[in-house]
């Protein structure tokens, strides 16, 4: 089996603003570690892909940078978006460029800017996926139990086992965000896990459900390139100017018939606002979470990170703290999900730009 990773790293983070800016989004900041995100994502495959056949699918602008944090990635595979048009398309384009290869291939689609741990027991359940992916022609969705009513989460409905003894079931059903009171019961009724944007297929496969049910995207396929090189911009260009606005999981995975779920055993956090810093492990004995230089003093429940200089904090509570060069945020730990309405303010300003 020749498994290819397809990392999707077009996003830009509003959320960790003031950290994240426009040339340098959440998936090329250290948040887990001393590496950006990205290169963390390629790094907890290691064993299971080379870093030689990933892929990974970002916006034009961004491609040099997210080039130079994994350097091990042939460059003619970072695909850059001149627009992006949500994950249909890009994964349509990635299946298009995988086909053929062998009867051996399958692709994982990854997002690049989530914590997974232990990355042991990924690759083990990835590998599981990739397999029953080949051996059943089918897709392989990654449900993660939830452990919280989110309303911020999409969420996948599960079935019977697709066999008896089977680890897989059958999907029922995709669900949208829920409200407060419809998560609480999703969780409550140990069938819907969360959606956590892993797809694991064999690429025949995922383009011939893109034709049944996408045709306007798999009519676009015929006119690219069989491999990315010369020529390549101009053709993604086009592909990109006609292509819709549209996910995966709209476009195909709501009306598929060959989508299976695979429960996951591993912990996983989309990291959707500065508050999510809090895991297992990274608090001190007083639940603070620093990153940077801090210091604290009777202080508790506070997320400071410092991009350079010192934050210091006494007698404060449940606060996040973010220090860059030219810019401090403050805010309560249960108000960060607002930090992209402050985004959306300072877009207004006079001289917002600068500050993005």
């Amino acid at each position: 089996m020749r498994f290819h990773p397809v990392i999707l790293a077009g996003g830009r983070g509003e959320r960790f603003w003031p950290l994240s800016r426009r040339a340098r989004p959440k998936q090329l900041l250290p948040l887990l570690s001393d590496r950006p995100m990205v290169a963390d994502t390629l790094e907890r495959l290691r064993g299971l892909a080379d870093p030689k056949d990933a892929w990974i699918i970002t916006s034009r602008d961004l491609s040099a940078a997210v080039g130079a944090a994994v350097p091990s990635v042939p460059r003619e595979r970072i695909i850059g978006e001149p627009v992006g048009k949500n994950t249909a398309p890009a994964i349509a384009l990635a299946a298009w460029w995988l086909r053929g290869l062998g009867p051996d291939v399958v692709a994982a689609v990854l997002p690049s800017d989530h914590r997974v741990e232990p990355a042991a027991l990924f690759r083990e359940e990835l590998a599981s996926a990739a397999k029953a992916a080949l051996d059943r022609r089918a897709i392989v969705v990654i449900g993660v139990p939830p452990t919280r009513p989110d309303t911020g989460y999409g969420y996948i409905e599960a079935g019977e086992p697709v066999a008896a003894g089977s680890a897989l079931r059958e999907v029922v059903a995709f669900r949208e965000k829920p409200d407060a009171s419809t998560a609480a019961r999703y969780v409550e009724d140990g069938r819907h896990l969360w959606n956590a944007g892993i797809f694991v297929f064999a690429p025949e496969v995922m383009l011939e459900e893109i034709r049944l049910h996408a045709p306007d995207i798999a009519a676009l396929l015929s006119d690219l390139p069989d491999r990315p090189g010369r020529g390549t911009d101009a053709a993604l260009e086009r592909y990109y100017a006609a292509a819709p606005s549209i996910s995966i999981d709209y476009a195909v995975m709501e009306r598929t018939r060959r989508a299976v779920v695979a429960r996951a055993g591993f912990a996983w956090d989309d990291l959707g606002s500065w508050a999510a810093l809090e895991t297992q492990g990274t608090k001190d004995a007083n639940g603070n979470v620093v990153r940077g230089r801090a210091i604290l003093h009777d202080s508790t429940g506070v997320i400071a990170f410092s991009d350079g200089g010192l934050v210091a904090g006494i007698g404060i509570k449940d606060l996040v703290i973010v220090h860059t060069g030219d810019v401090t945020l403050v805010c309560p730990r249960d108000r960060a999900q607002e930090v992209r309405a402050l985004v959306e303010r300072i877009k207004k300003e006079k001289d917002g730009d600068a500050l993005l």
